[in-house]
């Protein structure tokens, strides 16, 4: 264990108090016309959504897995995230994706499973064709409940094509909404049923069970097992039938829902369901399924047919959309003598894996004024908080202020870690699909301190699109080799009003601030940002930023700036990616449960 782990573990247990408040924000530039003429405006606030509407950290952790060169192999590709590694007990549901945010496009055509290997989960084809590399899934790794199990297919609970479920949530109740993933090895046990065929749910009217089935109508393999989640039906639960008017001759259904029409980073779960509420449709979809989103005028998910044969009308699946729960907020710090200060927020607080953005705020309201010229991160600690750390254990002052972004966990928000096939000198390429040959990508960037990994980076960070390999980089301004294990939390928000970059345009000598000179912070004291050093923004290289940054308003111009929090004077060109919520108490009703 490094001494830097045992000094915060340390610090940790001395723990005098915890901080959190509300807040956050976007900044465009002062300067180049290009800049200015974007007129960057506020994101639309989110609706407040009634009490009875669970938060997407209630139901699970989402994300999406796309298979890479580095983690795939033959006919199955490697999940690693901290929930299912070293974990064979993990329950995993997983849809095919074919093209994650609206981006690019791959096909896989194959029924699907996982199963635990080696210490790490994995995704795979059951006819054991190869992964494709660009194939992506969407994974939600349930809360653990009453409604989160594995069911295995025995003689007695089979009968020709399905296997009954005996679950008290679905026994007796046709309007259960099943969701079913088949998985080769529960408890990292190899069961190692064939299990190559496409799978759906139904209502068995004469015993009052839900059954899984072969939509082949062949016989259900005796130790089959399968991964299974239940819901009840509410927002962004809910059964998508195929009709006339939604399948229009071709290959998908189109969903028409207000959690995901215009939501291209939107997380859909799909399973068949052969008798929603227990009325047969009896529709066989004998077919491998995924999701794909529609942004030809049209901007709405489709439930896909891979083979690329019609969608029959009147085939039914279970739909699962997890409700946006997201929040901004001003974290400053109170307590004393710790490298670290704790947010207590809804989002965060016993959400390990939530994923979170900061920039250091100088004044909050334009009032006061505190820097810090160290390099922070986030860290979950082990009081079930998750908060600010400082890189080199240097203790946070009292007072010292924090944007904090909590985004809706979706497509756009993703950890990215260093390992030995990603890290490039002093860099980690990222391998990303909203990434991936986009000059233009809009990324933010935070430390996250893995404490399997324990390791620490001592020095400021940034992004640079590598030309050569048409991907994305993070990288340490300072010239030091990146270290595997390190681990970012990534934000690729959709470019456009409130979203943009900042190129420093200096009319006269060089100065450690650049001001910001937009209508959505002139003025506005309130205004949150959050900054991430962009070295090359649309592929042009321009400057390092070997420096801490952080944002401040000045009273007497009343403009904010960015700033070098050690005092650095900034070059010409120094460009960063620039997030500003004008108005963050809009978003404050969303969280406030």
């Amino acid at each position: 264990m490094s001494t830097k782990f045992v000094r915060f573990v340390a610090v940790l247990a001395i723990l005098v108090s915890i901080a959190g408040n509300s807040g956050v924000g976007r900044a465009d530039g002062g300067a180049p016309p290009s800049v200015s003429a974007q007129n960057l405006q506020p994101r639309r606030a989110p609706e407040p959504q009634p009490l009875t509407f669970p938060p997407a950290s209630s139901l699970g952790v989402q994300f999406v897995h796309v298979a890479t060169a580095a983690n795939s192999f033959f006919d199955y590709t490697i999940i690693d995230h901290p929930l299912t590694n070293g974990n064979p007990n993990a329950i995993i549901l997983v849809t095919p994706n074919y093209n994650p945010g609206g981006v690019g496009g791959t096909y896989d055509n194959h029924p699907i499973g996982v199963y635990y290997f080696d210490g790490k989960w994995r995704i795979f084809n059951q006819d054991l064709a190869t992964m494709q590399v660009g194939a992506a899934f969407n994974v939600i790794i349930p809360t653990a409940g009453a409604g989160v199990f594995v069911h295995t297919a025995t003689p007695s609970n089979s009968a020709s094509d399905y296997t009954m479920i005996n679950n008290s949530l679905t026994n007796g109740h046709p309007n259960a909404i099943v969701f079913v993933t088949p998985n080769l090895t529960p408890g990292g046990v190899c069961g190692c049923v064939d299990e190559n065929f496409p799978i759906g749910v139904n209502y068995n009217n004469n015993a009052n069970v839900w059954t899984i089935f072969r939509q082949d109508g062949l016989q259900i393999p005796v130790d089959a097992m399968f991964n299974v989640f239940v819901l009840t039906a509410g927002a962004g639960v809910f059964v998508q039938t195929a009709t006339t008017n939604n399948v229009g001759g071709g290959i998908s259904t189109t969903i028409d829902n207000p959690l995901t029409n215009g939501h291209p980073n939107a997380i859909v779960f799909v399973t068949p369901n052969g008798d929603p509420g227990g009325v047969c449709g009896c529709v066989v979809a004998n077919f491998p399924i995924g999701v794909y989103y529609d942004d030809y005028g049209i901007g709405q998910w489709t439930i896909l047919n891979q083979d690329n044969a019609p969608m029959p009308v009147g085939a039914a699946f279970n739909v699962l959309v997890l409700v946006p729960a997201s929040d901004i907020f001003i974290h400053t710090v109170t307590n004393t003598g710790a490298p670290y200060s704790l947010f207590d927020n809804a989002l965060t607080n016993g959400h390990p894996n939530a994923i979170v953005f900061t920039t250091q705020n100088w004044n909050p309201g334009g009032v006061g004024g505190k820097g810090f010229d160290q390099p922070t991160g986030v860290a979950y600690n082990l009081f079930g908080s998750l908060g600010i750390l400082v890189q080199n254990s240097t203790y946070l002052p009292v007072g010292t202020a924090f944007n904090v972004v909590v985004p809706n966990p979706d497509t756009s928000v993703f950890v990215h870690k260093a390992t030995v096939d990603n890290i490039l000198s002093h860099s980690t390429i990222i391998d990303y699909p909203l990434t991936n040959g986009n000059p233009n990508a809009i990324i933010f960037v935070t430390l996250k301190y893995d404490p399997v990994d324990g390791v620490y980076l001592d020095n400021a960070i940034g992004v640079f699109y590598d030309v050569f390999r048409s991907k994305w980089r993070i990288y340490n301004e300072n010239g030091a080799a990146m270290p595997v294990g390190a681990a970012f939390n990534v934000f690729v928000p959709t470019a456009g009003p409130g979203v943009g970059v900042f190129v420093a345009r200096f009319t006269g000598p060089s100065q450690p601030i650049i001001p910001i000179d937009n209508p959505l912070t002139n003025g506005n004291p309130n205004a949150i940002i959050l900054v991430t050093h962009n070295y090359s923004p649309g592929g042009v290289d321009s400057v390092n930023a070997d420096f801490p940054i952080g944002v401040r308003y000045y009273s007497t111009s009343k403009k904010w700036g960015i700033f070098s929090q050690d005092g650095t004077n900034m070059t010409n060109t120094t460009a960063f990616n620039v997030y500003v919520f004008a108005n963050y108490k809009a978003y404050l009703p969303l969280v406030r449960r």
